[in-house]
């Protein structure tokens, strides 16, 4: 009976997605398969991560990546849920190698945090306007990265500095409780 009342909330869960003028279900088999398999040669299911491909009818993005809300997984019973809109217009003008590429940019964004125990989803670090690679090549995505690297070190820096801070504060409380 359970099953029958979570099977009815889900098709429920799904009318309302099919609804929705931005995404629907209803994405070309060959594409879905093509993304699953993706999503299976990048470990996600080995994760434990479940994704679940669906259409985007934007005309503005080749794809999204989506974390399942709380109410979905309260349906699904899979907490680990993400959905990878992709624009399937655009995907069928698209060379296999080309889709793969754009598919497994998407897939790219998704991990398990295994210390916080849930699925994270990171946007891309590195924006690349066509412009910019049109002006300068193959330099734009190197400089860009070696930018990402000097944030990211940055960051670290400031990290520490807060924990020198906290264990500093720390060693002061115990000297005084002395």
């Amino acid at each position: 009976m359970q099953e029958l009342v979570n099977n009815l909330y889900i098709c429920g869960v799904i009318k309302i997605l099919d609804t929705m003028a931005k995404y629907s279900r209803e994405l070309d088999e060959n594409l879905e398969k093509k993304v699953k398999e993706l999503a299976s040669a990048a470990g996600l299911r080995e994760q434990g991560i479940t994704i679940e491909p669906i259409c985007l009818h934007s005309k503005k993005s080749y794809g999204e990546v989506i974390k399942a809300t709380e109410i979905v997984s309260l349906f699904t019973g899979d907490s680990d849920m993400v959905c990878v809109a992709i624009n399937e217009e655009l995907f069928q003008l698209l060379d296999d190698q080309s889709q793969t590429v754009l598919i497994e940019s998407l897939l790219s964004q998704v991990w398990y945090d295994s210390e916080k125990e849930k699925v994270v989803i990171n946007k891309p670090e590195l924006h690349l306007g066509l412009g910019m690679y049109h002006k300068y090549k193959e330099v734009a995505p190197q400089k860009l990265e070696l930018a990402y690297y000097a944030l990211q070190q940055i960051e670290d820096k400031k990290k520490a500095e807060k924990e020198a801070k906290k264990a500093e504060r720390a060693e002061k409380r115990k000297n005084r409780e002395k």
